[in-house]
């Protein structure tokens, strides 16, 4: 069990030159896509291996569940392998948890990435190991279908080590105020399916950032009314949406302010990280400020060592 004043275990640093090694623990992924994000990575210069499940495919997955974690693991533990990237999301992510170890797992902290499904696994490691964990693009979604240098240039900064100001003009503020907390979050779907498990989502003390794609607002708006039933916004410091896409962003503002009206922290819109442009590496489990005026993120200590 966590505490807001835990001490978090930061990775260490990404160098260009490393090695990042790339896993599937969700869905099936496209080879085109694949083989793109894996070249535009090693243009960036690093190093890039491929898990051995990584192409393979059982019904909607990339490969049988066992599999599936028995790579991740093995990435983890090889000792040339010094940051992990997801390939992509999709489904499945949850189905790996009762076959990782975590007795082996919590000696190999490393950089983690990635965003959609896989949000079970950043907010599995805060909980299991209080590991810093990043939400950011994947090695075929993102990196394999769009070359953004806004996107690219941040990864980069952020992983080799500097403590960034994140401002971008997509960003609405629904809410003034300033406010500081450790940053955590990820797909609102995901986030509800964690309520009541072994790594159900921390929100105390926190800035809370929440995005999704492909749901209608009705769906949004009973998500967000659960989560404030259960009280997951009674301690938050600060929120964060993301950009939204498919799910009717221009109405959500209006529904999102009904819901949260007695909250009294600041509140952004349209951040973009994870699904959308995708330009932000957002570290889980880092200390952030919020500003709610400028509708800027800033971090208070760097993400690695």
């Amino acid at each position: 069990m966590s505490s807001p004043d835990r001490q978090w275990v930061r990775p260490k640093r990404l160098s260009p030159g490393e090695t990042i090694g790339v896993v599937a623990p969700a869905g099936r992924v496209d080879p085109l896509d694949l083989h793109q994000g894996v070249l535009r990575l090693e243009q960036l210069g690093f190093k890039v291996i491929l898990g051995k499940e990584v192409e393979k495919s059982h019904r909607y997955f990339a490969g049988k569940d066992i599999d599936r974690a028995a790579d991740l693991q093995s990435m983890f533990e090889r000792s040339d392998v010094r940051a992990i990237l997801s390939a992509r999301g999709g489904s499945g992510t949850a189905r790996l948890l009762r076959f990782l170890d975590p007795d082996r797992l919590r000696a190999f902290p490393k950089i983690f990435v990635g965003c959609s499904d896989i949000t079970t696994l950043l907010l599995y490691f805060a909980r299991t190991f209080g590991w810093v964990t990043f939400h950011g693009p994947m090695a075929a979604t993102q990196f394999g279908r769009d070359p953004n240098p806004v996107r690219n240039e941040n990864f980069i900064r952020l992983l080799r080590g500097e403590a960034m100001k994140m401002s971008f003009p997509s960003v609405q503020v629904l809410r003034a105020g300033q406010a500081e907390g450790v940053l955590t979050g990820g797909c609102l779907t995901l986030i509800c399916t964690t309520i009541g498990t072994p790594y159900e989502i921390e929100t105390e003390g926190k800035i809370l950032f929440i995005e999704d794609i492909d749901e209608a607002p009705y769906r949004i708006d009973r998500m967000l009314t659960y989560l404030k039933q259960l009280g997951k916004f009674d301690q938050i410091r600060g929120i964060i949406f993301g950009q939204m896409p498919r799910c009717q962003p221009e109405l959500l503002p209006e529904i999102i302010l009904e819901i949260l009206d007695d909250f009294p922290g600041p509140i952004l819109f349209g951040f973009p990280s994870g699904h959308g442009e995708s330009l932000a590496t957002l570290p889980f489990g880092v200390p952030m400020e919020i500003d709610g005026k400028t509708g800027t993120l800033r971090m208070l200590a760097p993400a690695v060592l």
